[in-house]
């Protein structure tokens, strides 16, 4: 973890401008479509005035901040942008987000919550604040950790969260990655978003392996689970329902890691 060179001023109220929950609701809206990364919705805005916004794109580039960039142009220079995770600061697929809003000369950074990938956890924050950016960072963190619950799961303990739905599914729920479905002797996942998966054995190593696929969210009917091998996950980690969804889950796992 990077030491901050100048530390942010943290917003621990409960105070959401429009600029946030905008970010917040374009976040919500790509659950399920962007894994492996991150859900994250990002405005640019000056005087009142939005001049660009995006989310994190299907499969998961290019991210919500360089999008937001490259649509505002030149007229990013001097404002202000509100987002809704920590910009990554490491050499991906595609450049650092926190070099390309230093580049854009923004000013000013409102951050909902820091990013606990070992690649960037607190590095995007320390390399804006090196820059003369103004950084504020906590405002809707509440919402945002919701939001990005599946990854910080898999970040943290290499497993996605596990829903267990109370009735057979024919589609993948909104907001979910994949659905499991037991065919013969394995389990074939079901990408929301089309994506091929390969089909995986069943058993106590089978959330490990999704995990290392890069899925964050996976829903399984109930019926399923003792034959997917999954009926000693671990409930410590139940939310309500409406997480994903009004009357969608019963129960969210995860596992003990």
């Amino acid at each position: 973890m990077e030491t901050l060179p100048i530390q942010p001023s943290f917003d621990g109220g409960g105070h959401l401008d429009p600029w946030m929950r905008r970010a917040l609701d374009l976040a919500a809206g790509v659950r399920g479509l962007v894994w492996p990364n991150p859900p994250v919705g990002c405005v640019i805005h000056r005087d009142g005035v939005v001049l660009a916004e995006a989310a994190t794109h299907p499969g998961g580039r290019p991210h919500a901040e360089r999008q937001a960039i490259d649509r505002a142009g030149r007229t990013a220079r001097g404002a202000t942008m509100h987002v809704t995770l920590e910009p990554c600061c490491h050499w991906g697929r595609t450049p650092p987000c926190a070099d390309a809003i230093i580049e854009a000369g923004i000013a000013r950074v409102v951050c909902a919550i820091r990013d606990p990938d070992p690649r960037v956890d607190g590095g995007g924050f320390a390399r804006l604040l090196g820059a003369g950016v103004k950084l504020e960072v906590g405002q809707g963190a509440t919402e945002a950790r919701r939001i990005m619950s599946g990854f910080f799961r898999r970040v943290r303990h290499g497993v996605p969260e596990l829903l267990v739905l109370a009735a057979l599914a024919v589609e993948v729920p909104a907001g979910v990655d994949a659905l499991l479905r037991i065919v013969g002797d394995g389990v074939q996942v079901v990408a929301r978003d089309g994506r091929p998966t390969p089909k995986l054995h069943r058993g106590k190593g089978l959330l490990r392996d999704l995990g290392g696929l890069g899925l964050t969210s996976v829903a399984i009917w109930q019926g399923d689970l003792q034959a997917a091998g999954l009926q000693d996950a671990d409930d410590g980690m139940v939310m309500s329902p409406d997480t994903f969804g009004s009357g969608l889950l019963d129960r969210k796992f995860g596992i003990n890691a």
